[in-house]
């Protein structure tokens, strides 16, 4: 990277490192070493050990930030959700693209990128600013894990942006559903399929009939409910003894998510009369959060968009991000909107312009 790379550049070098979730090891080691050079303090947490990634989060200090008094955190993640060894961006006029054959990765190297020149600016220029500091999270696409093991609680934290979806610039997720994820495990009993089939119980018959019985797709405004694997059976000739289902209820609320759980847990059992049995288990994955649009957060947020001249648009949302992490840990924390569009797709690309706005933003959010 050069010393002091400009918005584009920055965000030109930082794809081109290849960091896929739990993998980040080279990413990190450049943005560290960038703003190390820069005379900014970093910090890496001990989050690879505990997930057994290859890096940790990334905790970085502009000049005169203190432990000792109130501080928001803007944040963005370092790792990808599919390799980009082999990247060839493509700058347009208008917009930065990859050539087609593999994703950007400006989810998030964008929002990577916008607070990395954030921190150059704001040490290179000597400019003032609230008491703040970024973090640079690790395997966010797999779990949202690095904000999970993130510890804010070592400094007094009000708030926390993350810039990371893949809106727009002014739009931002002041309501997030929460996810949990459930296994249902099918038993029936095993038998020679052509010798003696009525001595077995079809564990992939119990699962049919049970999955059919399900309300699945989008149950209410508020609520949708999804099966989406299902596994089992050992071979052809054989009565299958087992058969997995892996499902997810999303919500805004925890009560909904509990509520729906409870309801296609007690379909399941009820399917299965006296013919097999089934074991179920569910697994909160990320809590919903739903912020007043009078909240400070919020009204701090709004207030820095009509400063970088952008018009505010909350949205509600049925994706997770790290936001819902900081959250559910008790930091008030809201996603917003840097323009990094169709991600997870070879047709990703991010307008120049929405970069420039995303950084004024994140200009006015440490200094209005």
């Amino acid at each position: 990277m050069p010393s002091s790379p400009g918005l584009v550049d920055l965000f030109l070098s930082l794809v081109r490192i290849d960091g896929i979730s739990l993998a980040e090891r080279h990413v990190a080691d450049a943005v560290t070493a960038l703003l190390r050079q820069a005379g900014i303090r970093v910090h890496e947490d001990d989050s690879a050990a505990r997930l057994g990634g290859t890096a940790g989060n990334i905790f970085c200090f502009p000049p005169g930030f203190r432990n000792d008094l109130p501080a928001i955190v803007l944040t963005a993640h370092l790792d990808t959700v599919k390799s980009t060894a082999r990247i060839n961006p493509i700058v347009e006029s208008t917009l930065i693209r990859s050539d087609g054959t593999t994703i950007l990765g400006g989810d998030d190297r964008a929002g990577c990128a916008v607070l990395i020149r954030l921190l150059l600016d704001i040490t290179e220029q000597s400019l003032s600013h609230k008491n703040f500091f970024v973090l640079f999270t690790v395997g966010e696409e797999t779990g949202l894990f690095g904000a999970g093991t993130a510890d804010l609680s070592r400094y007094q934290t009000t708030g926390a942006y993350v810039f990371d979806c893949s809106k727009r610039p002014g739009t931002y997720i002041r309501e997030a559903v929460g996810l949990s994820t459930f296994t249902a495990t099918f038993i029936g009993k095993t038998a020679h399929s052509g010798v003696a089939p009525e001595e077995g119980i079809s564990a992939i018959q119990l699962a049919s009939a049970a999955i059919s019985k399900l309300e699945l797709g989008r149950i209410d405004a508020d609520t949708t409910a999804n099966v989406g694997t299902i596994h089992g059976g050992e071979a052809l000739n054989a009565i299958p003894e087992r058969v997995t289902i892996e499902g997810e209820v999303r919500a805004f609320s925890p009560q909904r998510i509990s509520e729906r759980l409870t309801i296609i847990e007690n379909t399941l059992r009820r399917s299965i009369d006296s013919r097999g049995s089934v074991q179920f288990s569910q697994k909160t994955d990320f809590a919903p959060y739903v912020h007043a649009a009078d909240s400070p957060l919020v009204t701090a947020l709004e207030r820095a968009m009509h400063t970088a001249g952008i018009e505010p648009h909350p949205i509600r949302y049925t994706g997770g991000s790290d936001a819902n992490k900081y959250n559910a840990k008790g930091t008030p924390a809201v996603n917003l909107g840097i323009g990094a569009q169709k991600p997870h797709s070879n047709e990703e690309f991010i307008l120049i312009d929405d970069l420039a706005r995303s950084h004024a933003l994140a200009t006015a959010l440490v200094r209005s």
